[in-house]
């Protein structure tokens, strides 16, 4: 029933929040689309004492959604060949890898997020949540996103401190890994909302950063996504590349 909620919601849109899924609206997708019968007495009493109950467990599957798994195997696998052609022999050369990980991520992770058929729909009920606290009761929503930005940014966090470290870098005290993760995060959500609306102000900024000065095509989100990892990182003094072995 939940998943047929969410079915149904990534092709009609949240609106205003869950109250548009009805228990009959999914009773007749599942029966036209897999042709599963359910009605009121299958779940009334069984699963949910209401169908308000019922909506407030699609919003929170919603709120439950780890951002951090839309990640295609085709990103990181652009993400590790960019490691692997990289010159880490040269600080040089290491931060031009870093400049091709904003580059390519910049655009990859971008896409990503617009292009998902469910992270409208997350950032819709984290809107709704926090625009209609709910003093009175445990907020099971708002729990949810809670643990879905925690599990983003630790995932996040790994990636960072295992792809630094593999190019000598490290965050700068009293900075950390997490506060960076978090603010690629927001920046990237942030450049999303807004590319949604207005793509033309996040894509495709000229700069001359390829080859002799060659002009490349950038993501506002890349190019901030260089602007923190410039401000955030520092060199490992007296460091040394080992072999890549991936």
């Amino acid at each position: 029933m939940v998943n047929a909620a969410l079915e149904l919601l990534v092709a009609q849109g949240l609106g205003s929040g869950t109250e548009r899924i009805t228990l009959k609206g999914v009773f007749d997708y599942l029966q036209e689309s897999q042709g599963i019968r359910l009605h009121y007495a299958s779940v009334l009493g069984r699963i949910w004492v209401d169908q308000s109950e019922f909506q407030r467990d699609v919003a929170v599957a919603i709120a439950s959604i780890d951002g951090s798994t839309a990640e295609s195997e085709a990103t990181v696998a652009g993400f590790l060949n960019i490691l692997r052609k990289s010159d880490r022999t040269t600080l040089d050369g290491r931060w031009q890898t870093i400049n091709r990980f904003c580059l390519y991520l910049g655009e990859s992770n971008l896409n990503e997020l617009v292009e998902s058929p469910t992270w409208p729909l997350w950032v819709s009920i984290w809107a709704v949540s926090m625009s209609h606290p709910d003093e009175t009761e445990p907020d099971l929503v708002r729990d949810a996103l809670t643990k879905s930005y925690g599990s983003l940014t630790t995932n996040f966090e790994f990636a960072f401190d295992w792809a630094i470290a593999w190019l000598g870098f490290r965050v700068k005290a009293p900075l950390t890994t997490r506060q960076l993760s978090t603010a690629v995060s927001a920046l990237a959500e942030g450049c999303a909302l807004r590319d949604r609306l207005r793509s033309a102000d996040i894509r495709d900024i000229k700069l001359p950063t390829g080859t002799k000065g060659r002009r490349e095509s950038w993501t506002l989100f890349g190019i901030g996504l260089e602007a923190l990892c410039r401000h955030f990182l520092e060199e490992i003094p007296s460091w040394e590349p080992g072999p890549i072995d991936f």
